[in-house]
């Protein structure tokens, strides 16, 4: 087991830095500030372990006092609810909330979220790290006193997993995930050069200007979104620019089974990357607020469409869309999600 220090000087408390390995797959330095992935360590074709996962040089970047900042949650627990919700408003059983707004007027990845606080760590033995996080009610607006458990584990099929759960004492809104930023040719190479991606999606959210869901989902097929066959992604930031920040809904069903999402993988490493859940939607970004201002962990700068995310949750703006899946929490309840970065290594 291997424990260093992360943060000394938060205001917040000291943070720790925890390594998981299990033997011949990924090694992952997780800290219990926010969840972080801080580095995540993956054999290469020529055997050689490559960090793929974005980070800060600089540790203290981590933390930002200030929600309004904008700053990306590099390999961060999400919560209470992931991606953003229009306005920051919502109605729950006939009352109308207001959360906290971070994003011109919408509230984006639970506003002042799980991402930028200090967790308790419950148990740390080398292949597991558990964590838990109590948010009180009306923490950033949301209802209802929310406790949640988030586990991270090394398996013997060279995943790194992991497993959230969340119980309330009054009706909430749990929206759960990852925000790692992946560059599978590792992270200090700037460029995605090389990476394919396949997504087992037929349709997308139809987003506004500020990227709030106009309630449509949109057919692929024929258009500059359609991963289902896999494709390049240099050629697909040619067709599109601007890069990505999509949520498709997953063609396998709700049924609480964890299923691949999506696939990636890199021709200079031969890294492969199979992202699993039981979420029923993946939000692909692709690093499009990235402008070589932030320098990384290996001292390298990351410039625009330098990484990819693939986040397991549920529709965008879900409570204010009663047609999409649910991410209503009762009393009595437990929310659970599931997900799970699998590796492997292509040879030729």
């Amino acid at each position: 087991m291997k424990e260093s220090v992360f943060l000394a000087d938060l205001p917040i408390g000291k943070a720790q830095l925890y390594t998981l390995s299990g033997g011949c797959g990924p090694v992952a330095e997780i800290s219990d500030f926010g969840g972080v992935i801080r580095r995540l360590l993956v054999p290469a074709r020529d055997g050689k372990m490559v960090n793929v996962a974005l980070g800060y040089q600089d540790p203290a970047r981590y933390f930002s006092p200030d929600p309004l900042q904008g700053i990306p949650c590099f390999g961060a627990l999400i919560g209470r609810v992931g991606n953003r919700i229009g306005k920051g408003k919502f109605t729950l059983d006939g009352r109308e909330y207001q959360v906290f707004c971070n994003e011109r007027g919408n509230s984006l990845h639970g506003g002042k979220g799980f991402h930028n606080r200090l967790w308790e760590v419950t148990s740390y033995d080398g292949k597991e790290f558990r964590l838990r996080i109590k948010s009180p009610d009306g923490d950033c607006g949301y209802p209802g006193n929310l406790t949640v458990d988030a586990v991270y584990r090394v398996t013997a099929d060279n995943a790194l997993e992991m497993e959230m759960h969340a119980v309330t004492d009054a009706p909430t809104l749990v929206n759960l995930t990852n925000h790692n930023y992946f560059n599978l040719n590792g992270e200090e190479t700037g460029s995605l050069e090389g990476h394919s991606l396949q997504i087992f999606a037929s349709s997308r959210q139809e987003v506004d200007s500020e990227l709030i869901p106009t309630g449509r989902w949109l057919p692929v097929e024929g258009t500059e979104y359609d991963f289902r066959k896999g494709r390049s992604m240099t050629e697909a930031f040619k067709l599109h620019n601007g890069g990505f920040d999509d949520n498709y809904l997953l063609d396998h069903p709700l049924d609480g089974i964890v299923r691949c999402a999506a696939v990636a993988a890199s021709r200079k490493t031969g890294i492969r990357l199979e992202v699993e859940g039981i979420s029923p939607c993946v939000q692909l970004y692709t690093a499009g607020g990235l402008n070589g201002s932030i320098i990384g962990t290996s001292g390298k700068a990351y410039p625009r469409l330098s990484a990819f995310c693939l986040e397991m949750q549920h529709p965008v703006d879900a409570p204010n869309h009663p047609e999409y899946p649910s991410i209503r929490l009762d009393p009595g309840k437990t929310y659970s999600q599931v997900i799970r970065y699998r590796f492997s290594c292509v040879t030729d």
